[in-house]
């Protein structure tokens, strides 16, 4: 059942109590004069190597479902997302060129979310030209130490196959927890500094062999919780100061980010230096109702949760290289259901989408897995569980939606007074196009009166009209019947766009524009 036409409604008309901003918001006419561009890929998929042919079929079985939720985006903002293939996986990668099969992955466990061991041959490649025109950044194994040549192999192979559409490599995935891993408990930030710059020549060298031309380089160094590791002290900013990349091969900065579930007050300290998650899916956790507006609905958790990236940005800036989030989702360990898998989960995604944009990050790879409970959509069905676009994705197209087509997008943040709300201005140019409005309360779609906020913003005088956009869903525990702006984008229809609402507008007069947003839900208002 679909979610009730009169939510949809731009005055204060719901029947549902509601509150009331205290008083009028005055929106900047132009933007700050240091707001960065926004790139149109700033919503980005990053995509587990042993799941990468699950979510792209092969030439004879295209994946219909990824390549048209892909296509979509591209379609709100004129650019392609990029792609990411890699993740913990990549790492226990090994290239076959006589195997037949695309990829074989072997379990510890059935019940794992992640193989052990993946086997790959030349069949693998045929996935990176099914999803249309994607660039992709293709992850390389820099655990394997046996050998330099199956390193020479891989990355020949990649180059040669995946052709024009590689837009970068990724060496290794993660490697500050190589120590006491994949290598030996004293194994240092200079010792990884040293390991990558060799094997990083090693590939550029193998590269230029098999594809004569420029070399694509690298994004680096796609570490995790750099400030904090148990038994450990690496830092970017140290990283950089030990001549890592002393041949200059890498054209973006890479870092992941998560949040944690730890319940400890020592583990938690590891909140403040998480590297792009909000959390750890790890026992025992809080009930998933609570835990969702604690930590993923709250914006002033999602501005602590950046604040070191954000930091780690400026402290790097003299490397001149587009700062990047290439791993990044909300709960790590894969998300946690009924937290990450639900449409609170896709409001998080555009508050802290914004925030990091505000902030200058450049590109965010949310991450991907078959089964992931974080993940955007189920591309194929497995372990009893169909194809399924799920609510994060429905974030990742208002995010887009909002950005638009524009090649000078810059969004500012409009400070509001609780955490449970945000609010940004976009402009195109110098010029005010667009409002974003998150209303972060949780509402559980089991209640029967939904609470909403009025919002009164004041916008130059010569906008009269707005188009409203809603993301909306039941409920912030809700997992289907989820909308932006009246459209759905099911697996029943291959993600393509189906119209569900009517289209709305509201007036403004005087330069008054007032916006009612019921509780767990977002607003994008066009001028």
């Amino acid at each position: 059942m679909l979610f009730s036409i009169p939510v949809l409604l731009s005055t204060a008309t719901l029947i549902a109590s509601g509150k009331c901003s205290p008083h009028t918001v005055q929106v900047p006419s132009s933007p700050k004069n240091n707001s960065p561009v926004v790139p149109n890929d700033l919503q980005s998929m990053s995509i587990e190597f042993a799941y990468f042919p699950d979510y792209a079929g092969n030439k004879s079985h295209p994946n219909k479902l990824s390549k048209n939720l892909l296509h979509n985006l591209k379609s709100l903002t004129g650019v392609a997302p990029k792609v990411r293939v890699g993740g913990t996986s990549q790492d226990h990668a090994t290239y076959f060129p006589d195997q037949e099969e695309n990829v074989k992955l072997i379990y510890q466990n059935p019940t794992d979310d992640q193989p052990i061991q993946i086997n790959y041959g030349p069949a693998y490649f045929e996935s990176y030209h099914t999803l249309g025109d994607i660039k992709y950044l293709h992850g390389l194994n820099m655990n394997q130490n046996y050998s330099t040549k199956q390193l020479e192999l891989e990355a020949a192979e990649a180059c040669t196959s995946i052709g024009p559409k590689l837009h970068l490599f990724e060496l290794g995935n993660e490697f500050n927890f190589a120590p006491g891993k994949y290598r030996a408990a004293n194994y240092s930030l200079l010792d990884y500094a040293e390991e990558w710059n060799s094997k990083s020549a090693i590939v550029k060298s193998a590269v230029q062999k098999a594809c004569p031309g420029s070399f694509p380089g690298f994004m680096a160094p796609s570490l995790v919780l750099l400030d904090f590791i148990t038994g450990t002290s690496w830092t970017a900013e140290e990283l950089y100061s030990l001549g890592y990349d002393e041949h200059n091969l890498t054209k973006e900065l890479c870092f992941h980010k998560y949040d944690i579930h730890y319940p400890s007050c020592s583990l938690f300290a590891l909140l403040t230096f998480w590297d792009s998650y909000m959390g750890v899916n790890a026992p025992p956790l809080p009930p998933a109702q609570l835990d969702l507006q604690r930590t993923l609905m709250n914006h002033t958790n999602i501005m602590k949760n950046l604040a070191l990236q954000i930091t780690r940005s400026e402290n790097l800036a003299y490397l001149d290289l587009p700062y990047t989030l290439g791993e990044l989702n909300s709960i790590a360990n894969q998300g946690v259901n009924g937290e990450t898998n639900v449409f609170g989960d896709a409001l998080w995604l555009v508050d802290f989408s914004l925030w990091a944009a505000v902030h200058g990050i450049k590109r965010l790879q949310f991450h991907q897995g078959l089964n992931y409970r974080y993940a955007s959509w189920q591309p194929i069905e497995s372990k009893g569980v169909p194809p399924t676009t799920r609510p994060p994705y429905y974030g990742q197209i208002m995010v887009a939606s909002a950005i638009g087509k524009s090649k000078n997008t810059r969004i500012v943040n409009i400070p509001l007074s609780e955490d449970t709300e945000s609010a940004y201005a976009i402009y195109h140019g110098d010029r005010l196009s667009k409002l974003v409005v998150t209303n972060l309360r949780a509402f559980n779609q089991t209640t029967s009166s939904r609470p909403h906020r009025e919002y009164k913003f004041h916008v130059p005088a010569q906008h009269k009209s707005a188009k409203i956009e809603r993301l909306i869903g039941p409920g912030s525990d809700a997992l289907e019947n989820i909308t932006f702006g009246g459209i759905s984008y099911d697996a029943s229809n291959e993600g393509k766009a189906v119209q569900r609402h009517s289209k709305e507008e509201t007036r403004i007069k005087n330069g008054l524009l007032t916006i009612t947003v019921p509780d767990s839900s977002a607003v994008l208002i066009t001028l």
